[in-house]
């Protein structure tokens, strides 16, 4: 009896495989990914929501993500785990990590993993400046993803209450800087201009004046080894921001780079502007509705003595790590490219406030008139096709560039405190230039 019942159990076994063969059902294991991020709060929910969704629409891949801190730990923890054959198969690495990444060599370059026709529509569906901006030495390196430019925030009332026109905001520094006097005069804001120390400003208005901020083409024709602190147009840009403040027309925290200070000035209608990101439009809408003001947008202001050139592309990209079996490879390609889908890109977009990067989720997002409930993003669009595509306007690549930007914000501060503009953008390329030199003595070879 005991022989008949195991024979009947093995035949059953043997049943059910050969049924579930001939039905079709794969009974391989999915190819478990790991992905590492920055995001957190809001955008971090936006991010889990968008792999579960991924890991409910197929059975061959299960993506598992993880916050790794902020940009400069993630990059670190990467680089890590890395140098460990420990590293995730996708990574998350803001824009002025892009150089220490490929220098890391814990990196494959994506366009290594993909076929001659997935490289040419991703191409040709991600925004040019996009492109252009991870791109290095001829190689797209990593794919866009969560991406901003610097973008004009006004209060429309209080442009109305000093007499301007609150559908035209200033394009140009002088206009903005005829648009404070006209509101100090009508006393229609305790100040004109709320704008932290940040040096990401700095590096766009040295773009927008057409100067590269390193030589060898940006640092994209070879390694920038020079800093162009005391070019004409860094003079520029430092005899701009000291003239706002010794006019009176900028306020701030005291602070650098404190971006959260200045928001709450602007919202709670102590400043008639503001520039920030175009990540911090829905903030501000929010802030304008709650605090009771209409809010207006428009470019980035530039010097109107040059003409204009365009703005560089902020926040990250997604990188492939290096050392990973092939399946794990196409996997990763195989979701990255998901996530550029117009369908998961306009998600994004509408959750979290970075820009829609792909011509496919423009379109969708045109065709249910997304644009014109939300004039603010049109704005930003529209500014970004606007770019030249220039060597200036791709974006510095430097090794030591978070220090370099650090570098930068000290020597506004130190000219917002008086000091000769001169003397300070001088240091600053000597600083910059000896982080430069010693870390390109620290590669091989």
């Amino acid at each position: 009896m005991q022989k008949k019942r195991l024979l009947l159990c093995m035949l059953s076994v043997l049943v059910t495989t050969i049924a579930l063969s001939v039905s079709g059902v794969v009974m391989a294991q999915p190819v478990e990914i790991s992905f590492w991020h920055a995001m957190s709060g809001n955008n971090g929910e936006k991010v889990t929501a968008l792999v579960a969704a991924y890991n409910a629409s197929q059975s061959d891949v299960v993506v598992v993500e993880q916050n790794k801190g902020n940009y400069n730990e993630t990059l670190n923890a990467v680089i890590q785990a890395a140098g460990q054959q420990q590293g995730p198969n996708i990574a998350q690495i803001f824009d002025l990590g892009t150089p220490l990444a490929i220098d890391s060599g814990f990196f494959t370059p994506v366009e290594d993993l993909l076929t001659a026709e997935e490289l040419e529509a991703i191409k040709a569906d991600v925004l040019p400046p996009l492109i252009s901006y991870f791109s290095v030495g001829g190689k797209l390196n990593s794919i866009p993803w969560n991406n901003s430019t610097p973008l004009f925030y006004y209060n429309k009332d209080m442009f109305t209450a000093a007499g301007l026109d609150p559908e035209k905001p200033p394009t140009t520094w002088q206009e903005l800087e005829a648009a404070c006097e006209a509101i100090k005069a009508a006393n229609a804001a305790p100040n004109c201009i709320s704008m932290q120390i940040y040096g990401w400003y700095f590096e766009q208005w040295m773009a927008l004046q057409n100067q590269e901020l390193a030589n060898n083409g940006n640092g994209r024709d070879d390694r920038a080894t020079e800093t162009n602190f005391t070019s004409d147009a860094a003079k520029n840009i430092m005899t701009f921001w000291k003239d706002l403040n010794d006019k009176g027309y900028w306020t701030y925290t005291g602070k650098l780079h404190d971006n959260q200070g200045a928001n709450q000035i602007f919202i709670a209608k102590q400043a008639a502007m503001i520039v920030e990101s175009t990540g911090a439009l829905g903030t501000f809408t929010t802030g304008a509705e709650t605090s009771g003001f209409q809010l207006g947008t428009g470019f980035f202001p530039a010097n109107g003595d040059i003409d204009r050139a365009g703005v560089i592309i902020g926040g990250a990209s997604l990188w492939i790590g290096a050392g990973h079996p092939d399946e794990q490879n196409q996997a990763a390609v195989n979701f990255i490219k998901w996530l550029l889908a117009p369908e998961q890109m306009t998600v994004w977009h509408k959750g979290t406030g970075y820009l829609p990067i792909t011509l496919s989720s423009q379109e969708a997002l045109e065709a249910e008139d997304y644009f014109t409930s939300h004039p603010g993003q049109k704005t930003a669009i529209d500014q970004l096709a606007a770019v030249n595509g220039s060597s200036a306007t791709a974006g510095a690549i430097m090794g030591p560039f978070p220090q370099i930007r650090d570098i930068t914000e000290q020597a506004i501060q130190a000219v917002a405190n008086g000091e000769d503009i001169d003397t300070v953008l001088a240091s600053a390329k000597e600083q910059s230039d000896a982080a430069l030199a010693d870390y390109n003595s620290r590669l091989s070879p």
